[in-house]
């Protein structure tokens, strides 16, 4: 995928599924469609995240508002907003609030130490508030408290799973395996295979009071990702990825700083930003004019994210998410937003990956609103005029073709008439298209053969498919074969009859354009 190519907006018209009543465009502007997405509410209130959400574009679908904390003695204590937790889910979000001891060291290794009662109250007031799961956020702990903490956690998804509640794990970016430091106190296998979603958090490889450096630079976070990959599930790994940066002066060292606030500081300066080559984030050196002091600030833009999110679809994870909300670059919920269909969960290891994915590129192509492409679905004849007028450019504006089965109202009737008006298609003796029907290989070839030239087929090449001789389409499969857009099977048959599935249309398709 290039990724250089997120800038463009996608308005694909393409591969899209038939019901009943008709075509479904997919669209991936609704939460519901980004629930393997989270997003940290923190230092608000209900109607400042109402106001920040308005701004994400859809691409977060669970909201991790802080509801949850802990007594000195490591009890539960209960904040939460119902009014909120209605609008979340009229507004399709999952809402999962977040326990945290705030790195209290202390308070959390109480809390584990009170593990059963602890697991119970959450458990019940999950269930009280209707809330949709909850997610662990107790740091600073140590190897003491692995064993504690698995338990802890068990406990709790044991209670919630059946109910069809959800347990999630914010966890150290850890790189190798070690029982030294907070990354010591998780057991990340025993983990991985108890909760339902583990959230990295791939950030603070810099710090507070720590040398000048990036939050997450970007091979810092991969290492995170490869390590992790093999003790969890990827399918339970969702990437966590840092919106605030941090500045260091004479007088701070490593002190936090939201997007908005690092532009104006820079602006102010007139000063200039650099992306680092080897972290592939962003660093600003200056001197302050204000305060007289040498600054360094080391932030993310929308661009470097984009690089971060990147690995989610590399190394085939859940999904993606950040601390906090608008504390972000603004421009990062559009960039999302249009690159989105490119982001496909069931296609990451499948054979025709890149064909899809160049398709979508070039906007012929789209996928369903849940975010996959389902590759193995057969195609439609009126999906495959579809895509054939849009290729092709053809006219659709006076469509004067009509068949009895295609009504001028259908969805999917301009598309019908432009190909039958050019040729490309056409419909059957009983004068009906059988636009919900699924294509076959040789009518799909038939239609190809229609408008490639000959010149593009290559006389070097002889083709005989022993299923195919005979056959009324014979003609226009040598044709394709000889231009190199349709090939068979390894058995060396065609397998005439047999219907296009959605990955083998992509690939024909993108071999003739």
């Amino acid at each position: 995928m290039k990724w250089k190519r997120w800038a463009r907006a996608l308005l694909a018209v393409g591969l899209v599924a038939a019901s009943g009543s008709g075509s479904v465009f997919a669209t991936s502007n609704d939460p519901a469609n980004n629930h393997g997405n989270m997003i940290y509410l923190y230092g608000g209130n209900s109607n400042t995240y109402k106001q920040q959400l308005t701004k994400t574009q859809g691409q977060v679908g669970t909201l991790l508002p802080n509801y949850f904390g802990l007594t000195k003695e490591g009890r539960l204590t209960e904040a939460v907003d119902a009014d909120f937790v209605k609008y979340a889910h009229q507004h399709h979000y999952r809402i999962t609030p977040f326990i945290s001891n705030h790195w209290d060291r202390a308070l959390g290794v109480k809390a584990m130490e009170n593990g059963d009662k602890l697991a119970d109250d959450l458990a019940q007031a999950v269930i009280k508030h209707n809330l949709d799961g909850v997610n662990i956020d107790i740091e600073n702990l140590t190897f003491e408290q692995r064993d504690l903490q698995t338990k802890f956690l068990t406990r709790l998804t044991n209670q919630l799973r059946p109910l069809g509640k959800t347990v999630s794990i914010a966890v150290a970016p850890a790189r190798s395996d070690t029982t030294v430091g907070w990354a010591g106190s998780y057991d990340f296998e025993a983990i991985g295979k108890v909760v339902d979603t583990v959230f990295i958090m791939a950030y603070d490889q810099s710090y507070q009071q720590g040398p000048e450096g990036p939050v997450a630079g970007l091979n810092w976070v991969e290492q995170s990702v490869k390590y992790l990959t093999t003790k969890i599930p990827k399918e339970k790994l969702v990437l966590g990825v840092p919106f605030y940066g941090r500045y260091w002066t004479g007088a701070e060292k490593g002190t936090g700083i939201i997007y908005p606030q690092t532009m104006k500081w820079i602006e102010r300066n007139n000063a200039k930003t650099n992306l680092d080559p080897t972290h592939q984030t962003h660093v600003s050196r200056f001197y302050d004019q204000e305060s007289g002091q040498q600054v360094e600030i080391w932030f993310d833009s929308a661009n470097t994210l984009l690089k971060k999110v990147e690995l989610v679809e590399k190394y085939g994870l859940k999904g993606w998410g950040g601390w906090r909300l608008g504390q972000e670059d603004p421009a990062l919920w559009s960039a999302l937003a249009e690159v989105d269909h490119l982001l496909f969960k069931d296609i990451n290891d499948h054979w025709a990956k890149q064909e899809i994915q160049q398709m979508v590129e070039q906007k012929f192509i789209t996928g369903y609103a849940d975010g996959s492409f389902r590759p193995q679905l057969p195609i439609s004849r009126e999906e495959t005029a579809t895509l054939l007028t849009t290729i092709l450019k053809l006219d659709q504006t006076k469509p004067t073709t009509s068949y009895k089965d295609v009504a001028k109202d259908r969805w999917s009737h301009p598309f019908v008439s432009a190909v039958s008006e050019n040729g490309t298609m056409t419909g059957y003796p009983d004068k009906t298209f059988r636009p919900t029907q699924s294509i076959t290989r040789a009518e799909f070839a038939s239609a190809l053969a229609r408008i490639t030239p000959a010149s593009n087929a290559s006389s070097a090449i002889n083709v005989s498919f022993p299923d195919v001789d005979g056959h009324w389409a014979a003609k226009a499969i040598q044709q394709m074969q000889q231009a190199g857009i349709i090939a068979g099977y390894e058995d060396g048959s065609f397998r005439p009859n047999q219907t296009v599935t959605r990955a083998e249309a992509a690939v024909m398709l993108s071999k003739l354009n």
